[in-house]
Formats: C-alpha cells, sequence, structure tokens
C-alpha cells in the first residue's frame, strides 16, 4: 500500500518534470533572484509588453504576489487572490493583477 507522503512526493516530482511549471517556476525565481523594482522590468519577466503581461500559474503552488515581496514590493490592495495591487517603495512603481493579467499603474 502507498502512503500519503509517498503519494505526494510522486506528484511533486511529476510536476516538477512538467514543463508548464517549469516555466512558472522560472519567472518567479527570476523575479525573486533580479528583484525588479519597476513595472516594466516585472512585465518582461513575465514575457510580456513594458505596459502589461499574463502570469498562468494563478493557484499553483507558489504565487507571484509571493515572489513580488521577496523582491522587496508591497501588497497595497488586497481584494482577493485573483485582484490585488503592489507597489515598490523605493520607485512608486505599481502593478495591478486580476485574473492572471497584470498591469503597470504606475502612471494612473
Amino acid at each position: 500500500m502507498t502512503s500519503l507522503y509517498q503519494r505526494l512526493i510522486k506528484a511533486e516530482q511529476a510536476r516538477s518534470l512538467d514543463p508548464f511549471w517549469a516555466a512558472i517556476d522560472h519567472q518567479l525565481d527570476m523575479i525573486e533572484a533580479s528583484k525588479p523594482n519597476t513595472s516594466r522590468e516585472v512585465l518582461i519577466l513575465l514575457d510580456g509588453s513594458s505596459t502589461s503581461a499574463f502570469f498562468g500559474g494563478g493557484g499553483g503552488d507558489r504565487e507571484l504576489l509571493s515572489s513580488l515581496t521577496v523582491a522587496g514590493w508591497e501588497v497595497t490592495e488586497y481584494h482577493a487572490a485573483y485582484f490585488w495591487t503592489a507597489a515598490h517603495p523605493d520607485t512608486g512603481a505599481t502593478l495591478e493583477y486580476i485574473e492572471g493579467d497584470v498591469y503597470d499603474r504606475t502612471n494612473g
């Protein structure tokens, strides 16, 4: 009989081999490591343009907001896990996240 622990380990190993989640983890790792302090830098790391991007990892084991917090960003509004804003305290740059869409809201 396989224990719950063994099933969880097997599921985590399978997830780590999935190219979709590997790409999401890479994006979040890059944000945490490079500590971007402008919205443009974050959006480009998410493979977006300088004004918007899409984060496809919502609901996964790791979240964009957590990685931004590690990178020095602060939550300015939190309505739900799918709708929040964050700002960088040093630059005043702001991001808005709505159901995976990420927007630069620095200038209004």
